[in-house]
């Protein structure tokens, strides 16, 4: 059942001139998605502990005084508790002009609204840093209508043309004085080198840029794939470099064009695994939440 509150925000969400005026074809999922449950602080009044499941005693390793009287005769059973508490989340999106084209936009903006929704609903509390280059926009409202309202205005505004390097803006974060401590941060990109000349960044300076961090950090990579059926002479413009040409898409160059993406993002997926890192590739709108709960699930097993 949803709240009055999340109804509202759900209906605000499902309006479909609002999606498409952002590129978005999908209504979002209304499920709650748990990233990080049981290892936060507890930090709201009135939650308390919450029964996860029993085991049998294992003597030299637990309390006597924990053991349930209620254990069946000649058995020691122990009765495992979680605290129900809220983990402070930042969603960093990157808006610059090179995530403006159209499949990535899209999808990219599902995947914020998607994030913010279902981690709501699982009662953390999630704030968004839209990011490029000399720009930093935090949306922080205090309830789940109102910020994804702000998100879907703030997304609708025209996109600073140079990007910012991940590595970089994660370093300059752990730098400033939040009087809120972020637990998990997910970094929504496409991850294109801005100051290294297309090298992508090393895992060691991944591992320095989110140490530095002190909370767990998921790139999210928004990645595209050109229909083949598109051909034609096309007009193409580098907001970021100010460079445009005129170019002809046959088969053979969408095919070149698609796997050179394919390549660079698995370099990317090289990186994020020696940093040992998560992270989650997204190249169609249909991926998100399946994608999003498959990386929830496996993090909760790898954490119980």
């Amino acid at each position: 059942m949803l709240s009055r509150e999340d109804a509202s925000a759900a209906g605000a969400l499902l309006d479909k001139r609002r999606l498409q005026e952002l590129g978005v074809l999908l209504p979002i999922r209304l499920s709650a998605l748990a990233f990080f449950s049981g290892r936060h602080p507890l930090g709201r009044a009135g939650e308390g502990m919450r029964f996860l499941r029993t085991r049998p005693f294992e003597s030299g390793q637990d309390n006597p005084r924990d053991i349930d009287k209620f254990s069946p005769p000649g058995e020691y059973w122990i009765n495992e508790w979680e605290a129900e508490a809220q983990a402070n989340v930042m969603i960093y999106t990157d808006v610059s002009a090179s995530m403006q084209f159209a499949p990535k936009a899209a999808l990219a903006n599902l995947t914020l609204l998607q994030l913010t929704y279902s981690l709501w609903r699982a009662s953390d509390r999630v704030r968004t840093t839209l990011f490029a280059s000399g720009h930093s926009r935090l949306v922080a409202r205090r309830n789940l209508k109102s910020q994804l309202e702000h998100l879907i205005v703030e997304l609708g505004k025209p996109a600073p043309a140079r990007g910012r390097d991940v590595t970089e803006l994660l370093a300059a974060e752990s730098r400033q004085k939040d009087p809120v401590r972020t637990n998990l941060a997910f970094v929504v990109s496409d991850f294109t080198p801005v100051e290294s000349g297309g090298a992508v960044p090393a895992a060691a300076e991944w591992r320095s840029a989110t140490r530095r961090m002190r909370c767990d950090v998921v790139p999210v990579v928004i990645t595209f794939e050109l229909p083949t059926g598109q051909t034609g002479a096309i007009r193409l413009f580098d907001p970021e470099r100010g460079a445009e040409r005129l170019t002809l898409l046959t088969p053979g160059r969408i095919r070149a064009i698609n796997a050179v993406e394919r390549e660079r993002v698995a370099e990317l997926q090289k990186t994020f695994r020696r940093a040992g890192l998560d992270h989650l590739v997204l190249a169609r709108e249909h991926d998100v939440y399946p994608e999003l709960a498959r990386l929830a699930t496996w993090r909760r097993k790898r954490r119980s």
